[in-house]
C-alpha cells in the first residue's frame, strides 16, 4: 500500500514537471524570407532587413545576393512583439518596405519587399544679381570751329601829290625859269612888304 502512494506521487510529480517544461518552451517565430530592392536595384549584401510590430523591433536580418531572412519573435519570446494576426512592417536598411506581413506564428512567409530612400532636396542656388552694364560716357563732341573770313585790307586812298605852288609872275629878265627860283623870290618881296607895313604903322602910333 505504501509503495502504491508513492509511485502515484513519484507520477504525479513527473507530470507536473512535464507541464511546467511545455509551458517554458518560448513560441516559434515567424520567419520571412524573398527578395529585397532598393531604389529599383537589389539592396546591396549586407544591408539590414527589420521587422517591426506596433513600432517595435522584433526581427533582423541581412541581405545576401539580393535576398533576405528575418524571424519575426513572438510575444511569448519578446513581450510586445508577435501575435497571431498582428501586422508586421519592414525596413530596407534606413528606407521603409512598401509590403507588410501578418505574423502567424512558426509560419514562413515569402514576402519581396521594395523600398526607396527619400530623395534629399536640392538647395536652392540664390539667383545671382545680374551686374548692371556700365554706362558708356558720351565724349562731348568739340564745337566746330567757324572758319575766319580773311578781312580785306583797306585799300589805302591814294594820295594825290599836292598841288606844286602857283608860279610867280616873272619879273626880270634876270630870272630863270625855275619855279623854284620864282617862288623864293615871291616870298622875300612879301616879307620886305610886311616889315615896310610894320615900320609905317609904328610910325603912325608915335
Amino acid at each position: 500500500m505504501r509503495r502504491a502512494v508513492s509511485l502515484a506521487g513519484a507520477v504525479a510529480l513527473i507530470a507536473a514537471a512535464g507541464v511546467s517544461a511545455v509551458h517554458a518552451q518560448p513560441t516559434p517565430p515567424t520567419r520571412f524570407f524573398g527578395k529585397a530592392t532598393l531604389d529599383g536595384k537589389p539592396a546591396p549584401d549586407g544591408t539590414t532587413v527589420t521587422a517591426m510590430v506596433g513600432g517595435k523591433a522584433c526581427g533582423i536580418g541581412t541581405v545576401t545576393g539580393g535576398t533576405y531572412m528575418v524571424d519575426v519573435k513572438s510575444a511569448g519570446t519578446e513581450p510586445g512583439c508577435g501575435t497571431d494576426g498582428a501586422s508586421v512592417a519592414f525596413q530596407v536598411g534606413s528606407a521603409r518596405a512598401s509590403q507588410t506581413g501578418t505574423f502567424l506564428t512558426g509560419a514562413f512567409v515569402p514576402l519581396d519587399l521594395t523600398a526607396s530612400q527619400a530623395t534629399p532636396t536640392p538647395t536652392a542656388t540664390p539667383a545671382r544679381t545680374p551686374t548692371p552694364a556700365p554706362t558708356p560716357v558720351r565724349t562731348p563732341t568739340a564745337a566746330a570751329t567757324p572758319a575766319r573770313t580773311p578781312t580785306v585790307a583797306a585799300t589805302a586812298a591814294a594820295q594825290r601829290p599836292a598841288a606844286a605852288p602857283a608860279q610867280l609872275p616873272r619879273t626880270g629878265a634876270g630870272t630863270s625859269g625855275d619855279p623854284m627860283t620864282a617862288w623864293v623870290l615871291g616870298a622875300f618881296a612879301a616879307l620886305a612888304g610886311l616889315t615896310g607895313a610894320a615900320g609905317a604903322a609904328l610910325r603912325r602910333r608915335r
